[in-house]
């Protein structure tokens, strides 16, 4: 099954339509949501559950004349582009497996299992697969784990339930992936609310008796998870993953939030909240500041971020050989901080 947009189609790569230069590429999919009879095909899944489906998406990302500029004067977050999804093609269980193997001709890629967080349409989490995938290009191949999220800032707790409704499909999906590349090549990404499906499912697989690695690493970004729950689970899971980063952030506006609803710090707040555990990478983007208004989503946007976390969960470079990260230290524990490019370090420690 193939949805398109029927005015405006190129091939894979870069392409100009009317005088403009446009990229577009395409991300992996597994989705859990509805299948509708959409107009377009960002509307192909909606916020309901559905079964199981795999396919791929098209985005199509179209320079914003001018914003390059201006964006390049400013220290907060300027959009640059346009990205609409422009194709959504469903295949079965099989033509998934073998676009896992797919690669650069030489050895095979790292794959990366991504779970989107609260407030995602189906649209929203194609765009931010596909802008990861640009920004890994031809060093890992990214799989979207969509879970029916409503799409709705209002919608927190149905979101929270359709989640924790899916984590026993997400559990299935990641031994399915890990059965065909192998734990060494499995890199496991989870942001905010998608961290309680990301981590619920991989209790769930100890629980039932896995005892092995099913992952290289996981990385958790900005978790909307109780950190006291977090660190009393940890022993259960954590054999399952050779690496666990977290990063955290002081500027979170959702997870303050988050915090209040639920009387509790959450895992991914920073300052007088930080968690430091033995055995995890913390990093701390607090010092880059909100840059975007949320301040909850900096690995999408603030640079930075999103080139430390590419040389961390695909070239493996371990936080001390990174750029613009220092090593500081929380109630005698290290951890790391990421800082503005050009910042020398001031040795400070908490």
């Amino acid at each position: 099954m193939l949805v398109t947009m029927a005015w405006w189609w190129c091939p894979f790569g870069t392409c100009t339509v009317d005088d403009t230069e446009v990229f577009h590429g395409d991300v992996l999919f597994v989705t859990n949501r509805e299948l509708v009879d959409a107009p377009g095909p960002g509307d192909t899944f909606n916020g309901r559950r559905g079964q199981l489906r795999y396919g791929r998406c098209r985005v199509r990302f179209q320079p914003i004349p001018m914003a390059d500029g201006l964006a390049d004067q400013v220290d907060f977050f300027v959009p640059t582009e346009i990205r609409n999804v422009d194709a959504v093609e469903i295949f079965d269980r099989d033509v998934f497996s073998n676009a896992l193997d797919g690669g650069n001709g030489s050895e095979p890629l790292p794959v990366v299992l991504f779970v989107h967080g609260y407030s995602y349409g189906f649209a929203r989490t194609c765009r931010m697969g596909a802008e990861l995938q640009r920004v890994l290009a031809d060093q890992a191949r990214v799989v979207m784990f969509s879970w029916p999220s409503d799409g709705n800032p209002a919608n927190y707790v149905p979101d929270q339930v359709d989640v924790e409704w899916s984590v026993p499909q997400l559990a299935g999906l990641i031994g399915e992936i890990e059965a065909r590349v192998g734990s060494s090549r499995l890199r496991l990404l989870a942001h905010s609310l998608g961290t309680r499906g990301m981590l619920f499912a991989l209790d769930t697989l100890a629980l039932d008796g896995r005892d092995s690695t099913v992952a290289e690493h996981l990385v958790l970004l900005a978790p909307d998870y109780d950190s006291a729950t977090f660190a009393r689970q940890i022993h259960r899971f954590s054999p399952l993953v050779d690496r666990i980063t977290l990063y955290a952030s002081d500027n979170d506006r959702p997870l303050s939030v988050s915090q209040m609803l639920h009387v509790q710090p959450r895992l991914g707040q920073a300052g007088e909240h930080l968690t430091v555990l033995p055995g995890i990478e913390t990093i701390d983007v607090s010092p880059l500041g909100r840059y975007h208004p949320s301040g909850h989503e900096y690995f999408f946007y603030h640079p930075v971020v999103a080139d430390d976390l590419t040389e961390s969960l695909v070239r493996r470079t371990r936080p001390g050989a990174r750029k613009h990260i220092e090593e500081r230290s929380h109630e005698g524990r290290p951890y790391w901080a990421l800082i503005p490019p050009g910042s020398e370090s001031d040795g400070t420690a908490d």
